[in-house]
């Protein structure tokens, strides 16, 4: 249930906190460092500061739990609504709070448990050595005519908590060719092992909207411990109407910050666009 500042929901999250910090014997810096990696809480909180860097710390934490249920009423909402919706969409720590079916089809777990071995498969591999920020490069698209022209630069991090491997996709730019045209979308989905291949799919925050993006080149390929440099596949987007055309992609690592990677659509000849970048998209000669 979304977090309403009720009576009850204050005090179900002062539980959950001493669940978690007594009864688990959870550190509160390790707990404040979970929700502060949580990208769901942090966008809770920049709805109301839309520069902040964290959610909570570990002694604001600690000073919740140790005044009590009503040391929590004098609190910042965004703060509260944030740690309860935290607490409600994750296992571990595990709470009272922790809700995984709200808002799913009723037949969603029969099917899961029934096809488990299936869909177990795509998530065995361990993943993690992708964990990081990557620039993605493709043709863009939002002018169809000059799409053999132009090359959309996105933002990527991939991150594995819990032997999950995630990922998140942003675009933030305004077509320079339509300046009527301004993008601000992100992409949030699971990374999936499959028949060699790197499966990118995720669903889109804004719109009803996904993506999929399958590196068939990976280098170096994952599971030695050596961080990933280069993914280079195709890539589909579904949104409104079709035909959904797939197009090629190349993602590149970086060790820029996430939220420092400028997105845009560019021409070549750019700094950014190398040969083998323009090679990997079907653009030599640009």
């Amino acid at each position: 249930m979304p977090w309403q500042g009720t009576t009850k929901q204050h005090k179900d999250l002062w539980q959950a906190l001493d669940q978690v910090l007594r009864a688990h014997g959870f550190p509160a810096q390790r707990l404040a460092a979970m929700i502060n990696d949580d990208k769901r809480a942090l966008e809770t909180i920049r709805q109301v500061a839309d520069k902040a860097r964290s959610v909570i710390d570990d002694g604001t934490l600690k000073r919740w739990h140790d005044g009590g249920p009503d040391s929590l009423l004098n609190a910042r909402a965004h703060k509260k609504q944030a740690i309860y919706e935290f607490f409600e969409r994750t296992a571990q720590p595990r709470t009272d709070l922790f809700r995984p079916d709200e808002g799913l089809p009723p037949g969603l777990a029969s099917f899961a448990a029934q096809y488990s071995v299936q869909f177990a498969r795509p998530l065995a591999k361990d993943l993690s050595d992708l964990d990081g920020n990557y620039r993605i490069f493709r043709p863009a698209w939002s002018i169809p005519a000059l799409r053999k022209e132009r090359v959309l630069v996105s933002r990527l991090k991939i991150s594995t908590s819990g032997g999950f491997t995630s990922f998140t996709e942003e675009q933030d730019y305004t077509d320079p060719d339509s300046t009527d045209l301004k993008v601000k979308q992100s992409d949030d989905g699971g990374v999936l092992y499959v028949g060699g291949n790197i499966v990118l799919l995720g669903f889109t925050r804004e719109t009803q909207g996904c993506k999929m993006y399958t590196a068939w080149s990976v280098n170096p390929i994952p599971g030695d411990g050596e961080p990933v440099r280069r993914l280079r596949g195709a890539m589909m987007g579904i949104a409104g109407a079709g035909p959904h055309d797939s197009y090629p992609f190349t993602a590149i690592r970086t060790e820029d910050a996430f939220e420092s990677i400028e997105t845009a659509i560019i021409r070549p000849p750019h700094r950014m666009l190398s040969p083998d970048i323009l090679g990997d998209l079907g653009m030599e000669g640009l």
